[in-house]
């Protein structure tokens, strides 16, 4: 099992922070501002069409075409893997900062000119090629950190799932992306032999990532709760990470028959992974049930994510299809859970209950309607209200900044589980 060293830095709130931690705070809000963005415009994108009041000419028919790649490349890769991995992995690794905090910086200000490039530019070939490059930056930083975390090896503790989602997805963009970037550039130098590509041919490794790192987080919530063993979980989400990108990456380099054998070969391992990852998890949240532990807000965005990949699950088994549209909806409860057990458990400071109750409420009735016959527009303008309520919620709780201390019961559980600093 690889191993992060244990050398530990002060994180409890009161902490000043130095000068690295600030530019890593600035950063990783940056990477979750991004994302809340595009989700934002994405979805204002879907209402308004679905209502036939978008002009179908003009920024209109541009933010119409620039949808599937807001919600692909610009939601999933800047707020799980970057933001995420900018905020929290020091954390969860002992460390005081990341590394390459200059790269950081590039990547996020490169997908940030790639947002506006896909929404302002009819041919988004060019934004492609920048988001790849912010991507693969990012994704480069990530890696760095954890593996440099393993260079202290005379007392080791495992990795946390958490820390094993981040890497396992920072692998995965370092193998696909460039696959996507040069399928992209060959449709700009060769238009006459390449076919058109768009950010839908990036549509597999985005939920292969939204699996890694989904599943990572709703590990660590349970994780956090009693003493539970890290290393099925790693074997299965390695096993996902092999798996997906040999059979993405086959079928996006082969033609005809032998491509439609290799997607058939990875939707079915991918769906199998997903399976036991689903049947893992949710025995883990069974026993911190049975444990009476208090349901607090992290465990029920972690419920609802299973909830999503289990019925997509479902429709892949009966129709053939359906895992892959479900990962992507599942994206937004593994964000949303991940902020609030970042900010409140990982971190310690108080944010909003009863708004954040609201916020899955919302997201809840949206995901619901989304699901029967009439009430889709309806379903998209709950979860942009969701997602007003959140913005809210995260910006009382940033505002205020108050710390939260922890109670003795809470603390002996951690203690229980080898997790004392909060």
């Amino acid at each position: 099992m690889i191993s992060a060293h244990s050398r530990r830095y002060p994180q409890s709130a009161t902490v000043e922070k130095t000068q690295s931690q600030r530019q890593d705070s600035a950063i990783g809000t940056a990477y979750l501002l991004l994302a809340a963005l595009a989700a934002l415009a994405g979805g204002g994108v879907s209402v308004l069409a679905g209502m036939g009041v978008l002009p179908a000419t003009g920024l209109g028919a541009r933010l119409v075409q620039a949808h599937p790649a807001l919600m692909l490349l610009y939601v999933v890769v800047p707020a799980l893997v970057s933001g995420f991995g900018t905020l929290w992995l020091p954390r969860a690794l002992g460390r005081e900062h990341m590394l390459l905090g200059r790269l950081n910086l590039l990547a996020v200000a490169l997908l940030a000119v790639a947002a506006v490039l896909t929404c302002t530019l009819a041919d988004a070939r060019f934004a492609n090629i920048l988001w790849s490059l912010g991507a693969l930056m990012s994704a480069m930083t990530v890696l760095t950190t954890i593996f440099d975390s393993c260079a202290d090896s005379r007392d080791q503790t495992s990795f946390s799932p958490f820390v094993w989602g981040e890497m396992l997805s920072a692998a995965v963009l370092l193998l696909t992306v460039p696959v996507f970037a040069a399928a992209t550039m060959r449709t700009w130098l060769w238009p006459a032999v390449s076919p058109a590509i768009g950010a839908e041919y990036f549509a597999a490794p985005v939920g292969l990532i939204v699996l890694l790192a989904g599943f990572g987080i709703v590990f660590e919530m349970a994780a956090r709760i009693g003493q539970v063993q890290t290393r099925p979980v790693a074997y299965i989400m390695a096993a996902t990470a092999a798996s997906g990108v040999v059979a993405w990456a086959k079928s996006s380099l082969e033609h005809g028959a032998e491509s439609l054998n290799a997607q058939m070969v990875g939707n079915t391992l991918l769906g199998l992974c997903s399976l036991s990852a689903v049947c893992l998890a949710g025995l883990w949240l069974a026993g911190t049930w049975r444990a009476r532990v208090s349901l607090r807000t992290p465990l029920l965005w972690g419920m609802g994510f299973l909830a999503v990949v289990a019925g997509g699950w479902l429709v892949q088994l009966v129709q053939g299809t359906g895992l892959h549209p479900a990962l992507q909806l599942g994206a937004l409860y593994a964000v949303c859970g991940g902020f609030y057990l970042w900010r409140g458990e990982a971190c310690g400071f108080w944010y909003p209950q009863k708004l954040a109750h609201l916020h899955f409420a919302l997201t809840t009735v949206a995901t619901l309607c989304l699901f029967v016959s009439g009430m889709q527009v309806l379903g998209c303008a709950l979860y942009g209200a969701a997602a007003l309520v959140f913005v809210l919620a995260a910006l009382i709780s940033f505002q205020r900044d108050i710390p939260v201390r922890v109670g003795n019961a809470r603390v002996a559980e951690m203690q229980a589980a080898g997790r004392t600093s909060v």
